[in-house]
């Protein structure tokens, strides 16, 4: 769930307005009007495996493109993010004078898991009650959710009613979003208090994977590829009324560099590719010839950025990376300009803030604060923070410490890695004394997310249309604020040493309050302040976003890509790839 131009863009705003309400839904199921024919296998190609099959654990996409194959969730979002019904067919919304409210869900009767067990209440109410909103296997939701959780009730077989206890803006999109996992495999995992071994990625091997949808994982050779079939049990149906979906299945092929998938993609190997802005033009000339579909849209909501441990190892560095003029001397030592020329030839844009351009409800430039290339004013705003340079021009701290550190990336991601050489050596020219170390993406996140160890990143996250999507990230307890991970959530982190200024105080509490009110005018207000907060205190420290740029065989069918959607993935049923 995540973030992303004259009057085109006034029309687009408008409509995304209205389906931001929590009442706006289609009526028809994403497959319905679809049609298309049997067989094929789609070979997608991947960075690296998934490290968890479980959903609650899973905190990289590697892991997550694998888990959004075989679970499935009472409503869907199409390729613009709006609401169809899934899982559920139907719902009605209840708001109660007391202020609660009440969501009551008609589920679809005759689904079936792919192991051919009935799927009921019973599986969306333990999903809700004993996973997801369960204190003792802490999650992304509950971050979404902070202290407004929802408790579930079954009132038969196929009807659920969800109530929180306050108004939550975005509640049939959130409860009705949620993987639904199988009580009848998954609850002994509860009971025992060790869910969080349930569907470790040994289950895809031992054929343990049961899902709601459309394809099951059954082999993973690591470093090679992850295969999965279709499942024989899915319910949806076409236009024609022929079983979904339309492939065998699918397979994704680990192939660790860009550079190499490219040329898998050239070759043949695989049938999808998210070109580079450098290699754009080259590919699109190609098209014709090797009978690809080459096209570019908007911005991307992904974002990318250099972020420093405020928690770092050594108590000295902490110092450097919570002094919020330290952050702005190299957000003013980023050229972007050089990033855009040199990385994308030209295919990306500035990003500024935490919310994406694409995002155009919410994304406001006139409340950013910029930090356009510019070395001189970097060594001001040094200055300002107490730094001073020796006779050598080696930066050091006010107490003479020299200022040295190292810049993590993940490997074989050219375009973080050429990032992280032309922020290098830009913080070489202020001064600094650092080391780049592109590293493997899953130690990465281990360090990041697990042990604390490490000092800055050039790292990315997925984004969204809407903002609150961003909770688990930008709340002080959130489970990705990584850079400044909360005491009570992460015990490599010093109580005795916490830092917590006012202005995360503040973030904390939009996160929180905005769900709570339907006044959609209120709410865009709100995450104006977010994107005025960020950008003048930048935790995170945003580079550029790539336009979205796509690469596909011409033997698929059915793909309607845009940045919300992808190319294949928001209806990956629907698919088909001629013989």
């Amino acid at each position: 769930m995540r973030r992303f131009l004259g009057i085109f863009l006034m029309i687009a705003a408008v409509a995304l307005f209205a389906e931001l309400s929590p009442f706006a839904q289609f009526e028809t199921y994403i497959g319905a009007e679809f049609t298309g024919q049997y067989g094929g296998v789609l070979v997608v190609p991947t960075l690296s495996g998934p490290r968890t099959c479980n959903n609650v654990v899973a905190q990289e996409t590697s892991s997550r493109d694998v888990i959004a194959r075989f679970m499935a969730s009472m409503i869907e979002l199409d390729n613009y993010a709006r609401i169809h019904p899934a899982l559920a067919e139907s719902w009605e919304l209840i708001q109660n004078e007391d202020g609660s409210m009440e969501i009551v869900w008609h589920l679809r009767k005759g689904v079936k898991w792919s192991d051919g067990t009935p799927f009921t209440a019973d599986d969306v109410v333990f999903t809700i009650n004993d996973v997801y909103f369960n204190p003792d296997i802490p999650n992304d939701m509950q971050d979404l959710f902070a202290d407004n959780w929802p408790v579930a009730e079954k009132l038969d077989d196929y009807t659920v009613k969800t109530t929180l206890k306050e108004t939550y803006r975005l509640a049939v999109r959130y409860i009705g979003g949620i993987p639904i996992f199988p009580k009848h495999l998954a609850e002994p995992y509860v009971k025992e208090g060790k869910f969080k071994e349930f569907w470790t990625v040994d289950a895809i091997n031992k054929g343990e994977i049961v899902g709601l949808g459309p394809f099951i994982p059954v082999e993973y050779v690591p470093d090679q590829y992850v295969r999965f079939v279709k499942n024989p049990y899915y319910w949806k149906y076409d236009k024609e009324g022929k079983q979904l979906p339309y492939l065998d299945g699918i397979i994704f092929k680990i192939i660790p560099t860009q550079d190499a998938q490219r040329l898998a993609f050239e070759n043949g190997e695989v049938d999808v590719y998210g070109p580079r802005g450098t290699e754009y033009a080259e590919l699109k000339a190609m098209a014709r010839e090797k009978d690809w579909v080459v096209g570019i849209g908007g911005p991307n909501f992904g974002t990318t950025f250099i972020s420093f441990n405020w928690n770092a190892p050594d108590p000295v560095k902490r110092k450097w990376f919570r002094n919020d003029f330290f952050r702005r001397a190299v957000a003013y030592a980023i050229d972007k300009q050089s990033m855009i020329d040199t990385l994308y030839n030209g295919l990306a844009v500035e990003q500024w803030g935490p919310i994406s351009q694409a995002a155009t409800v919410y994304y406001d430039e006139s409340v950013l604060r910029k930090y356009p290339y510019n070395l001189d004013l970097a060594r001001t705003m040094l200055k300002l923070g107490g730094f001073k340079w020796d006779e050598n021009g080696q930066l050091l701290d006010s107490e003479g410490n020299p200022v040295k550190f190292i810049i993590m990336t993940n490997a074989g991601n050219q375009i973080r890695e050429g990032m992280g050489n032309i922020i290098t050596e830009a913080l070489k020219k202020l001064g600094m004394d650092v080391t780049f170390a592109p590293i493997d993406f899953n130690t990465l996140v281990q360090k990041l997310v697990v042990n604390g160890d490490w000092e800055a990143v050039i790292i990315g996250l997925t984004g969204s249309d809407e903002p609150q999507g961003g909770a688990n990230v930008w709340r002080i307890k959130g489970s990705l604020h990584f850079w400044n991970y909360h005491p009570e959530v992460k015990d490599f982190v010093d109580p005795n040493d916490y830092y917590l200024p006012d202005w995360e105080k503040e973030i904390d509490r939009i996160f929180e309050e905005n769900v709570k009110i339907l006044d959609q005018q209120k709410v865009v207000d709100m995450f104006r302040e977010f994107q005025r907060l960020v950008s003048e205190h930048i935790p995170l420290i945003y580079t550029t976003q790539q336009l979205y740029l796509y690469a596909y065989s011409n033997k698929l069918h059915n793909v309607e890509p845009t940045a919300f959607g992808g190319v294949w993935g928001w209806n990956q049923d629907c698919v088909w790839k001629e013989q």
